[in-house]
């Protein structure tokens, strides 16, 4: 088991072998500016400390020579060996540095090298990991310079400045400012080309996602025409228009019509709930008679209680409101759909209504089998179920409390649902009552 962090043991990756080998070449650029750096303090006698600098490039040159090895042979270690050639950069920038003038050398400035190259080459992680290093040696050179337990040193080209000087100080902030902004520049042009795939890729998901809305309203479209064929043919069996029929004819065409309606409503859910996701549901606001509606609605859905004997009461009081009169008609067949699904037989389903000036609200109201508090979320998300298994008790997609959400949003108002588990379940919808000012009804409607 490697002793190294998770953003490290990352590296081992095949797609980070070749950013490995550009750290390998990165670490032959360092010995080659400290080279530079021992070079002139010999030839120019800019600096006493030559020595140093020679042990400094030895010592970088051997750690990076051996990572190129164990890479190019790929050892079972190399990871750790590029880690600790990091280590290495480290210490040899550090002294470096010391040998250069301490804590206020011109050399500094390869401290910010090496973090450019590690951001580009290796991962978040490892970046901040050799940020943090980087800060803890330098403060424990600056300590013990302090404390006296390293001597102070003399600053690169102390004493007379020279025209050599000037040029050395040239190469040397060319090299400081030059590599950091090559790599910076490669980082920003990298995130530049991913933005891009990003946005194109983000452009084409939201065009396909057009597209497959598109379709499914073309298609949930065209099957109602078949179903109402299916529908009619039912009727038309029923009263005998193709011969007699006897009341087990009249009872399979019933339940032929039953299913046939179940499978509109479901289709209609559909339906609505794509042309909402493209933008072509439109808010259509007018006068609506609260009671009348829910009169209409409720006798349109008597099919669906009465196949459990469910009890329906109303309580709606004679008020008008200003909203969508189709969209409304759709949100309360969804509710009492849902009610009666999951209502056992001989429960009751209860309408209540109430409105003022300023808004209205419709609460569905049953004795099914309740809601956990925890899935108060699920439940309005389409495609989403209480019972998702494959042997479920209860049918359906998933559609009708999604849609029930979408339609209130649409008509600026909110779903909300109080719930007991095994006691039953109350949708409250809280709708405006008069029209929202972005809105406003058309004096000629």
């Amino acid at each position: 088991m490697s002793w190294l962090p998770p953003f490290v043991e990352e590296l081992r990756r095949e797609e980070y072998r070749p950013k490995l080998w550009a750290g390998i070449w990165t670490g032959y650029l360092i010995v080659i500016g400290f080279a530079v750096l021992a070079a002139a303090a010999v030839l120019f006698d800019i600096s006493p400390y030559a020595g140093p600098f020679a042990v400094i490039v030895a010592t970088k040159l051997a750690i990076n020579t051996l990572c190129l090895v164990a890479l190019a042979r790929r050892w079972r270690f190399a990871l750790e060996l590029m880690t600790l050639n990091i280590t290495a950069d480290v210490f040899c920038m550090t002294a470096g540095i010391y040998y250069t003038g301490g804590p206020g050398s011109q050399l500094i400035a390869v401290y910010v090298i090496e973090v450019a190259v590690m951001a580009l080459l290796s991962n978040l992680g490892t970046t901040l990991l050799t940020s943090a290093g980087i800060l803890v040696v330098y403060a424990t050179m600056c300590v013990l310079i302090w404390q006296g337990v390293l001597p102070e040193t003399e600053r690169l080209g102390a004493g007379e400045m020279r025209g050599w000087h000037v040029i050395l100080y040239l190469v040397f902030a060319a090299f400081a400012i030059g590599v950091p902004t090559v790599f910076t520049s490669r980082i920003m042009t990298k995130l530049r080309d991913r933005e891009q795939k990003l946005e194109a890729r983000t452009a084409e998901l939201i065009e396909a996602g057009k597209q497959k809305s598109v379709f499914l309203a073309s298609v949930t479209h065209e099957l109602r025409t078949p179903i109402h064929g299916v529908q009619g043919m039912a009727d038309l069996i029923a009263q005998g228009v193709y011969g007699p029929v006897g009341e087990k004819q009249r009872d399979a065409a019933a339940t032929i019509k039953r299913n046939a309606q179940s499978l509109l409503h479901l289709i209609d859910d559909l339906l609505a709930l794509v042309r909402a996701d493209v933008g072509r549901l439109d808010v259509k606001y007018g006068p609506v008679d609260l009671r009348e509606l829910v009169e209409q609605v409720t006798g349109s859905v008597q099919w669906m209680l009465a196949t459990k004997q469910l009890t329906l009461v109303s309580d709606v009081p004679a008020a008008t409101v200003i909203t969508d009169r189709r969209l409304l008609t759709h949100v309360l067949v969804n509710l009492i759909a849902n009610a009666a699904k999951f209502t056992p037989e001989r429960g009751e389903v209860r309408i209540r209504a109430h409105a003022d000036a300023a808004q209205f609200s419709i609460a569905v109201e049953d004795t099914g089998i309740g809601i956990p508090d925890d899935k108060y979320q699920v439940i309005f998300e389409a495609f989403r179920q209480l019972d998702a298994g494959d042997e479920r008790t209860y049918g359906g997609v998933g559609l009708g409390l999604a849609l029930v959400k979408r339609l209130c949003d649409m008509l600026g108002g909110t779903v909300r649902v109080a719930s007991v588990v095994n006691k039953g379940s109350t949708f409250t919808v809280e709708l405006p009552a008069t029209t929202p000012p972005a809105r406003a009804l058309e004096a000629a409607s």
